[in-house]
């Protein structure tokens, strides 16, 4: 890794669902120990969307169980309903600039649950500065762009 600059974390915030996936990439061991050691400060929160992308990434059901035993141990964020209508409110600004084709619904919502629980959503996916771009998003890269292409 060329840049090795980390957010600054003084308060727990959302992780995206990349984020946790470049955490864990071996090839970065920096990252993954940055990573280990905001999840045992517990400033890593997750959420039911990110439980399921998550979840989903397993192999097979035994390795599904477990992480989502493993996740059940995080503090997770609510996803009520209204989140729809904040995701759909967003989608809609994106439409001024042709960007609502560019950013799934999934970080749609995700944005839309880190504003409704007054967090900061850490990513690594340029969509999150579109949505920032047109709502109170606050967000943070995990890493620079670029660094791990």
């Amino acid at each position: 890794m060329t840049d090795l600059r980390f957010p600054p974390l003084d308060r727990p915030a959302l992780f995206d669902t990349g984020a946790w996936t470049w955490a864990r990439d071996r090839r970065f061991p920096e990252l993954t120990a940055w990573f280990n050691a905001a999840v045992e400060a517990g400033l890593v929160l997750v959420c039911d969307l990110v439980i399921l992308e998550l979840t989903r990434l397993a192999p097979n059901e035994v390795r599904a169980q477990e992480v989502s035993a493993r996740l059940a141990a995080f503090e997770a964020i609510s996803m009520p309903a209204g989140l729809w209508d904040r995701a759909r409110k967003t989608q809609l600004a994106l439409s001024a600039n042709g960007d609502h084709r560019r950013v799934p619904p999934a970080d749609l919502l995700l944005a839309a649950a880190a504003e409704e629980a007054d967090v900061d959503l850490v990513h690594y996916d340029r969509d999150y500065d579109r949505i920032a771009a047109v709502a109170a998003l606050r967000q943070e890269w995990l890493v620079p762009d670029g660094t791990l292409a």
